[in-house]
């Protein structure tokens, strides 16, 4: 096992949860109330528009905070299953205090952390993690666990920032880097294709990256959605590419 500033990987990886953990733990008790929640539901709302979601799909939400996108699937679009885990404990409970009476068969939040996801091989058809990823500290292995949770053929979208396209969100990404615990890194895009290949998704697409400006209280960000698909019962993903490779910042 290689040491990384004197620790090795899994005890990094743990020091790294711990933080997130710890960090989370804290804004859970203000997050609905922040300016930027308008923006993470924006981001989240985007995102889930590019799954193919039908009344019988089950939806699963890796750093799910305090619930917006599980409610969201479950209750304005009407899936049968949606489910959410988050690292932070406190979030959890907020979550799990949204849930309407009539909806409480179809939604559940779980305490978890995105490499050890407490759910059956292929139990999802859809997989969400927005705004969570640069927070991971082994990527591949949480999208390994992504994927085996999914059945086979199903669908994956993470939505992150691209500090490619700005020198501002480059910048932050440094910032964070040095400030904040919890943070790992933002990837630039072709970088976050790669890590979901190697996570085992085949052929993943890159459905948007741009800038945007003034957006659900948000002055300026630079996006970016991929979209992948679980390896099919031979093994095989599905080609489902919409020639987005080559997309370049709006």
């Amino acid at each position: 096992m290689q040491a990384v500033h004197g620790m090795t990987e899994t005890s990094e990886a743990a020091y790294k949860d711990e933080k997130n953990r710890a960090f989370f733990d804290d804004w859970a008790t203000k997050y609905d109330h922040f300016r930027i929640s308008r923006w993470f539901q924006h981001t989240q709302r985007t995102s889930i528009e590019q799954f193919n979601i039908g009344p019988e799909s089950k939806a699963l939400d890796v750093g799910c905070g305090t619930g917006f996108s599980v409610l969201y699937m479950a209750d304005a679009l009407g899936i049968a299953k949606a489910c959410g885990i988050d690292i932070s404990p406190v979030m959890v409970e907020k979550a799990r205090e949204k849930i309407p009476v009539q909806l409480a068969e179809r939604i559940e939040f779980r305490e978890a952390s995105s490499d050890n996801i407490p759910y059956p091989d292929g139990f999802f058809d859809h997989v969400l993690c927005t705004n969570s990823f640069h927070h991971y500290p082994d990527p591949v292995a949480a999208l390994t666990e992504m994927r085996r949770v999914l059945r086979p053929g199903g669908e994956l979208v993470i939505f992150e920032n691209a500090p490619d396209l700005s020198l501002y969100t480059w910048a932050w990404d440094r910032y964070l880097r040095l400030r904040e615990k919890g943070h790992v890194r933002y990837y630039p895009s072709r970088e976050l294709g790669e890590i979901i290949r190697r996570g085992g998704f085949e052929q993943p697409e890159l459905r948007l990256l741009k800038n945007e400006f003034l957006k659900e209280g948000k002055l300026f960000a630079s996006i970016q959605i991929w979209y992948a698909r679980a390896p099919g019962p031979n093994g095989q993903a599905k080609d489902h590419s919409t020639n987005n490779q080559g997309l370049q910042a709006q």
